[in-house]
């Protein structure tokens, strides 16, 4: 771990980086593989002073600006708070790494959430969340992946043909028909969507396949423009596809009770 606190992980199938702020994955590349697998904001400051852009924010217990949990920060409390590292286990072949945030009286919940992560030789991710107190909790969450692609304007999405989704532009309801592409500003949440996903990178020659479970809805996002922290024309370097509970598929968790998030990344070859 360095002084930023930014734990590297390393074994016979990939490398990855995670911050314990934020309790973020940073990086995720596949040994073979020239391009990581997550797309990360050149212009991040890694200062705690604000969220980091990219990787795998952690949007809990709250996604965006719902009105579920308004009085808490947009997209939550998780990624910009300082995680706990509970357990580290790694051999050559499979490395563990186990994060918890504890209950946090600054913003008046009686949740905590534990995030694990496995690098064998696939990704795997959960976040799992506790109700501690004596009354059921409503929250929304969502896992941000941002992909890294070689260029969005080319890049296709399977798994969504024939559902639909809301358009956070317009907030009208729309049908997918045949596969996603993405050329301009997108960002739309997949309603009773459970299908499995893949990302085909044509410019980096590769197909992310994408498992999860736990999640009713999956967002996905591309700004359109570049933001604060992205050098110039990096967003057309990004697709962002997010395993997510949020809008009317928000969690509502009993006491005691736990709710387990989880998504699984494989990386193949694209042959043509």
């Amino acid at each position: 771990m360095n002084k930023n606190e930014i734990i590297t992980l390393e074994n016979n199938h990939a490398q990855c980086q995670i911050s314990l702020f934020g309790g973020q994955v940073l990086s995720y590349r596949p040994k073979g593989q020239t391009h990581d697998v997550f797309w990360l904001g050149n212009l991040n400051k890694f200062d705690a002073s604000s969220a980091i852009r990219g990787g795998i924010p952690v949007c809990w217990p709250r996604f965006a600006a719902e009105e579920l949990n308004a009085h808490l920060p947009r997209h939550g409390f998780a990624r910009i708070s300082n995680w706990q590292l509970q357990h580290f286990d790694t051999n050559e072949n499979q490395t563990e790494v186990v994060l918890h945030l504890p209950l946090d009286k600054k913003y008046n919940t009686l949740l905590s959430a534990t995030l694990s992560i496995k690098i064998t030789d696939q990704f795997e991710c959960c976040l799992e969340t506790t109700n501690h107190g004596s009354q059921e909790f409503k929250f929304s969450e969502a896992l941000h992946a941002y992909f890294n692609v070689g260029n969005r304007d080319t890049t296709i999405l399977k798994g969504f043909n024939n559902c639909r989704y809301k358009s956070s532009l317009d907030q009208q309801i729309y049908t997918q028909k045949g596969d996603l592409m993405i050329t301009d500003e997108f960002d739309a949440a997949f309603l009773d969507h459970h299908n499995h996903i893949e990302i085909i990178d044509k410019a980096f020659n590769r197909v992310i396949t994408l498992e999860k479970s736990g999640s009713d809805t999956t967002i996905v996002w591309n700004s359109g423009k570049d933001l604060a922290e992205m050098s110039p024309d990096q967003y057309k370097n990004f697709i962002c596809v997010e395993p997510a509970n949020q809008g009317a598929s928000f969690i509502t968790l009993a006491p005691l009770q736990k709710h387990r998030l989880s998504m699984i990344v494989r990386v193949n070859s694209l042959n043509f």
